[in-house]
């Protein structure tokens, strides 16, 4: 077995023709093969085992989260904009995007994505796609080579193209505020925010075909997790909702211009925790989703 070794994996995402490489600090695969053993009376043990659904393979990526792409138009990096298209489609309908890194490739479908942002770090996305099987092919096929997609990026664009949280402002509706019976009111400071989409889809298939004719985008179910440093425990079952939250993301550069936004609509508080050790600052945590 030979043995390879990467530092950073480039991965090219390729979706109508249009194609980004995102630069990956890691990169997996994995792959099922659902078999269902057959049995008959008066024979002991199975006459054999036969397919009860395509082979299917998963794919799962984290990326330093880039910004100053473009792709249809819409500022920042293609899993973003994919991410977006689904979650505000109205005919659920998509279509497979290309994945290929280290002489590996497949068709695959969006399950999931996700980044992080806080002060004065880098920001790193995630995502994870599906693959199916085509016919007599596997779900991804290729093999393991020499041949990477290496990004054509300078070192000042790597600099300013990657999210960071030297300008990153998260707006004000997620702040906790509380006010006092006596009309004081104090207002939270938001260290850091993780954001995370995943997407529930069906497949569909025709007789003798492996890969499917399309794919419907069923639910969505949306998250953020903020940190900060006020607690209210106070709940409301039956919050008022929160309308069209965006979150911009920005780089080194101070240009407005440079930035991807995320939108999150009719998100609502769903948890609240607050933790804290010896001689630490004490921090709290609340959750918001969103359904779509």
């Amino acid at each position: 077995m030979a043995t390879v070794f990467y530092d950073k994996a480039a991965v090219k995402v390729t979706v109508a023709n249009v194609s980004e490489v995102l630069l990956a600090s890691d990169c997996s695969v994995s792959f099922s093969n659902s078999q269902q053993p057959f049995y008959a009376i008066g024979n002991k043990g199975a006459l054999g085992q036969y397919p009860n659904a395509a082979r299917q393979g998963d794919v799962s990526f984290s990326f330093l989260t880039s910004i100053t792409g473009s792709n249809f138009g819409q500022p920042g990096n293609i899993i973003n904009y994919i991410a977006s298209g689904i979650k505000n489609s109205t005919n659920s309908v998509a279509t497979g995007v290309t994945i290929e890194f280290a002489g590996v490739s497949g068709v695959g479908f969006l399950n999931s994505y996700g980044f992080d942002v806080s002060s004065n770090t880098i920001s790193t996305s995630n995502a994870s796609f599906s693959f199916f099987g085509s016919g007599e092919q596997l779900p991804v096929s290729g093999r393991l080579s020499g041949s990477l997609y290496s990004p054509a990026t300078t070192a000042t664009q790597l600099a300013t193209g990657i999210a960071h949280g030297r300008y990153t402002t998260l707006p004000s509706a997620l702040q906790t505020e509380i006010s006092s019976p006596t009309a004081a009111t104090e207002v939270g400071t938001i260290f850091g925010a993780d954001y995370s989409i995943s997407f529930n889809h069906s497949p569909v298939f025709k007789v003798g075909q492996e890969f499917p004719t399309t794919t419907f985008y069923t639910t969505a179910s949306e998250n953020i997790n903020v940190t900060e440093d006020v607690f209210n425990s106070g709940l409301a079952f039956d919050e008022t909702n929160i309308a069209n939250i965006n979150i911009d993301l920005k780089g080194l550069e101070a240009d407005s211009t440079n930035k991807m936004q995320v939108g999150i609509k009719n998100a609502k508080q769903v948890s609240t925790s607050m933790s804290v050790g010896l001689d630490d600052i004490v921090r709290t945590q609340k959750s918001l989703t969103a359904a779509y």
